[in-house]
């Protein structure tokens, strides 16, 4: 087949895949067992024709950090793979049909416009559901989440067709027995007998959570602020974006993210014996970094709270006798460094002297599972006597490590991990 019939027979499979969602979305009802087993067949047919395609690009190009499905599919998305929207979700979702119309306006005044679709049965009640947000603003929305994250853009990312997804994955294992949780090697002689080893594998489940952002503001300020969606879309952005980050670094896994201070393999490195509370000194900073897998030390960055700041701008190593000091950290073109590796300063972590106040990480062993659809809520009644709007943002994702624990290394006692944070002092 050519590669212009197998691209063309491709978008023909998405077509369908998408067709069928669509209509389960229509009618508020999951797919049945025949739509599953449709759409399972258009995947694997799409699966095959895009294994012989050979036409570039980071949507077609098979490796480590990028997508290798087409405009129709949801593959999981490396930390150096593109993001947006359309990579993540490819051409599935529903175009806002009146461009005349501000979609945000539409939904404000709860009123039925034909180009909605409903989160339920219901085509006319706001309460029953909200409106499914248009893929154009759910685009610009995703794309100012973006700017704005720290955790997201260095991660996996895995499209959610539905709830709970199971991605495939090995036990971390100890390296003084076997590799990946039972892989062995040994030398061998001729005719000699080959020891088995059986690696094990474990699944794990990622679980949509519902994230709910809430908006108040005066009727007057949605009626007469120019550019009011672009606006909203940057506020609705920036918001997901500060709480994702929040529980992505430091989520319980109860109702939200697994976060990484939380995660059973980030590893929490001791204070210096008589340390003083609420300090950093160099001791700590090194204990960290040999704690961290060297296979993450080049995708690794420093996160802390920006109340650590005058700790670590005064933090310094003697040398010589004659006094003079080198400072740990160094900046240039506005970038800090420690160790050799990027230094980012955020709130979202916890504050100096706390458990995470500074933490090591590599966000390349992290995986954000994202639902596609979006939706937007709106109401006149709550804050009526006040003539405001009340308003709400819905999204769902998961995240968590994917290291189920840290990893002992091949002398059977130093342990290690692509997460490490410093304990409270």
């Amino acid at each position: 087949m050519y590669p212009n019939e197998a691209k063309e027979k491709i978008r023909r499979l998405s077509a369908a895949i998408v067709n069928i969602e669509t209509k389960a979305l229509d009618e508020g009802r999951n797919l049945t067992n025949e739509e599953e087993g449709i759409r399972a067949e258009c995947e694997g047919a799409i699966e095959e024709l895009t294994k012989n395609l050979n036409v570039g690009g980071p949507l077609t190009q098979p490796g480590p950090h990028s997508s290798i499905r087409h405009d129709g599919a949801y593959a999981l998305v490396g930390p150096n793979g593109r993001k947006d929207y359309k990579a993540l979700f490819g051409n599935s979702g529903y175009n806002w049909p009146d461009k005349g119309t501000n979609f945000f306006a539409a939904a404000f005044s709860g009123r039925h416009h034909p180009g909605l679709i409903k989160n339920s049965m219901s085509e006319t009640v706001p309460s029953d559901g909200g409106f499914l947000v248009p893929s154009e603003q759910a685009s610009r929305i995703h794309a100012v989440s973006l700017e704005n994250e720290l955790v997201m853009p260095r991660s996996y990312v895995q499209p959610m067709r539905s709830n709970t997804i199971t991605i495939p994955a090995m036990s971390i294992g100890d390296h003084s027995s076997a590799l990946f949780g039972g892989f062995t090697a040994s030398y061998t002689a001729e005719a000699g007998t080959i020891s088995e080893a059986n690696p094990k594998a474990r699944a794990m489940e990622l679980n949509a959570k519902k994230l709910t952002g809430l908006i108040r503001f005066s009727s007057e300020l949605n009626a007469d602020t120019p550019n009011g969606m672009s606006q909203i879309e940057a506020l609705c952005g920036k918001g997901l974006a500060w709480y994702r980050d929040k529980f992505f670094l430091k989520g319980t896994g109860a109702g939200q993210p697994l976060g990484i201070l939380n995660a059973g393999c980030t590893i929490e490195v001791s204070a210096e014996t008589g340390q003083a509370a609420s300090t950093i000194i160099y001791e700590n900073l090194t204990a960290m970094m040999a704690r961290m897998f060297a296979g993450s030390f080049q995708n690794s960055c420093w996160v802390c709270h920006q109340s650590t700041i005058p700790q670590l701008l005064q933090l310094s190593v003697a040398v010589g006798t004659g006094g003079d000091h080198i400072p740990v950290m160094s900046e240039s073109n506005g970038q800090f460094k420690m160790l050799t590796r990027p230094v980012i300063f955020t709130e979202k972590t916890e504050p100096l002297g706390s458990k995470g106040d500074i933490m090591l990480a590599d966000f390349s062993q992290y995986v954000v599972g994202l639902r596609q659809d979006m939706r937007f809520d709106t109401s006149i009644h709550v804050a009526f006597e006040t003539d405001e709007l009340l308003s709400r943002i819905i999204e769902r994702h998961d995240g968590q490590p994917l290291w189920d624990s840290s990893l002992t290394l091949e002398d059977g006692s130093t342990t290690v991990s692509p997460f490490v944070v410093l304990e409270a002092r």
